[in-house]
């Protein structure tokens, strides 16, 4: 992935890289559902995307999957993408840097939702600092019943439960932006 976080890019690339429907971003966008970074420029028709706003858009995307409703998401994805690494909103040439970096900053991470009363909870838990560690603990497995039982008492009581792989996420999203502007698709009618 050789995209650049300071790139622009169009409504059908954001809708493709977020593997959505022109017809639910536009709802989200015009009820103001969602907060993005990128202003709608004045007296403009067109709104150029970021990186950034693809990062909060497809963590929207991935949580309205999983029932969640799109205000508390986008409100948690935009924690998830100021909160847990704020410098990343102050790059200094960010021309220079790939997108994939902030997909980076989630390696050997997970994020962990759950409701707590009528709230939702975030929980960033770093693999490598926890019991979770398959190289620390070697009966963990993630993919076995005991390993999603091992997760899941992390935060016991809890009615809802969600755990994402973010660096997957976004790497996933950035791909496809990027390979939405270098097939050139023509197909934009914000």
């Amino acid at each position: 992935m050789n995209a650049t976080l300071a790139r622009k890019l169009r409504f059908s690339d954001v809708v493709y890289a977020i593997n959505g429907t022109p017809k639910s971003l536009r709802l989200w966008l015009q009820r103001g559902l969602v907060s993005i970074h990128t202003p709608k420029p004045e007296g403009s028709t067109w709104t150029e995307y970021s990186f950034f706003d693809i990062a909060i858009l497809v963590m929207v995307r991935t949580m309205v999957n999983y029932g969640v409703d799109v205000p508390t998401a986008s409100a948690i994805g935009n924690a998830v993408m100021t909160e847990f690494f704020p410098q990343m909103l102050h790059l200094k040439n960010p021309e220079n840097m790939p997108a994939g970096a902030v997909a980076m900053m989630w390696t050997n991470r997970r994020l962990h939702l759950f409701q707590k009363d009528d709230n939702w909870e975030m929980r960033l838990i770093t693999l490598w600092e926890s019991d979770l560690d398959p190289a620390r603990n070697e009966g963990f497995d993630p993919q076995l019943p005991s390993g999603v039982a091992t997760l899941r008492r992390e935060i016991e009581q809890a009615p809802v439960y969600i755990s994402i792989d973010v660096e997957t996420v976004l790497r996933t999203a950035f791909e496809r932006a990027d390979e939405s502007v270098r097939e050139g698709r023509e197909d934009d009618d914000e």
